[in-house]
């Protein structure tokens, strides 16, 4: 199990730039410059040796990183307990991670990564019907399936877009020094905690997203 967790979590790490090496131990090493900062646990807990990174970058990818771990370790977890999705006409197995509603969250794993979808239950409960596929978006699909299930309102849910905006909109409100008592401070600032958590590399996307925004933007002549 441990093997297939750290795999699929040096996998999605890759994809979001981010080093691991083989596992050593028991555990994953996970590299700064090509040195170890922190390591994970096949429990999907972070921690840190010794002998490792001690340095502003290496805590602050500690703290990317564990978001991470915590959702690959809980999909491949639930993936291999889950039972056999039984439905009429699918081309393709799929385990079912949740139902509620006339509402389906199923997963299977591929050769590209994991994919995830929600479906609807036709009438009878014998098929499924209306699917929206998710690959290598577990998060994403479990909202989806919260949304289509009517567990929670379309509303109150927040794109990475949106969130972004957020996060540089108190950056911005930050650094105009406005006057703010000590609780909308905090606040404020809970509220980035809030983003950093569900978004770990929030930090690098809203610089991604300052340079696109002025590479669109049209020049100006004098």
């Amino acid at each position: 199990m441990s093997e297939k967790y750290f795999s699929e979590l040096t996998r999605i790490l890759s994809n979001n730039e981010i080093e691991a090496a083989p596992p050593e131990n028991n555990m994953l090493p996970i590299l700064l410059n090509g040195l170890p900062a922190c390591r994970v646990r096949p429990s999907g807990a972070m921690c840190k040796f010794p002998d490792d990174l001690d340095t502003p970058e290496a805590n602050e990818l500690y703290h990317q990183v564990a978001p991470f771990s915590q959702m690959v370790k809980e999909y491949v977890t639930e993936m291999e307990r889950a039972p056999l999705l039984k439905a009429d006409a699918l081309d393709e197995d799929f385990r079912l991670l949740a139902e509620f509603s006339g509402t389906v969250l199923a997963g299977r794993e591929t050769n590209y990564g994991y994919m995830f979808v929600t479906w609807k239950k036709t009438f009878d409960g014998t098929g499924v019907y209306h699917g929206e596929y998710f690959l290598d978006g577990y998060t994403q699909a479990k909202q989806d399936f919260a949304v289509r299930a009517g567990l929670v309102e379309k509303q109150r849910l927040f794109t990475n877009e949106q969130l972004i905006d957020i996060y540089q909109s108190i950056d911005d409100t930050f650094e105009a020094e406005y006057v703010l008592s000590q609780a909308e401070a905090k606040q404020l600032s809970d509220i980035q905690l809030q983003i950093e958590e569900i978004i770990p590399d929030i930090v690098r996307q809203v610089d991604d997203m300052a340079e696109k925004r002025i590479r669109e933007s049209p020049e100006q002549c004098m």
